[in-house]
């Protein structure tokens, strides 16, 4: 069976001394991003909570969508690349690939259902009644939480998953 290239993607050139602190400082960035998306939600409650005469009620919806991006984050980045990789696709196979595709497909399902989720409550409850901007502030800390811990994910699957060469196939089987 032949492969068919999708996409060859050169990846930049990365030094031979970066490379070894390229996974701690991708863990640490991935990190970075999924604290200062939470950061931004504290912030916007902390401010719904401590303002007087709040236009919008803050309830368990505003949280929903984080906690879903969160839980999409860890399992996602559960699943090792290794995995997806298996072909064994007869009768007698451990089915493992096909098993590890389902767990990766469940964390994206909650990470772009929570990333759907911020930016309609963001619409519901903030941008259609038209409130004031010092109010729409707080939902738009929502979707950066939402945001920052999707990219948050991407970056820390990439840098766990990806070998260090300098190319990067996508195939088609």
């Amino acid at each position: 069976m032949s492969r068919v290239f999708i996409w060859n993607c050169q990846l930049p050139r990365i030094p031979s001394s970066w490379r070894e602190h390229l996974h701690d400082f991708g863990t640490y960035a991935s990190g970075a991003l999924f604290t200062l998306g939470w950061w931004f939600f504290v912030d916007g409650l902390v401010m719904a909570r401590t303002t007087e005469d709040f236009p919008v009620k803050f309830g368990f919806e505003d949280w929903l969508p984080g906690i879903l991006c969160t839980l999409g984050m860890i399992i996602t980045n559960s699943i090792d690349l290794s995995l997806l990789r298996e072909d064994s696709f007869g009768y007698g196979g451990s089915g493992l690939a096909g098993k590890a595709k389902l767990t990766l497909f469940i964390g994206i399902a909650l990470l772009a259902g929570g990333v759907a989720g911020s930016i309609t409550i963001l619409t519901i409850k903030y941008i259609v009644p038209q409130v004031d901007a010092s109010v729409l502030y707080i939902g738009f800390t929502n979707v950066i939480q939402t945001g920052a811990i999707l990219l948050s994910s991407i970056a820390l699957w990439l840098v766990h998953n990806l070998d260090y060469d300098n190319q990067y196939n996508f195939v088609l089987n």
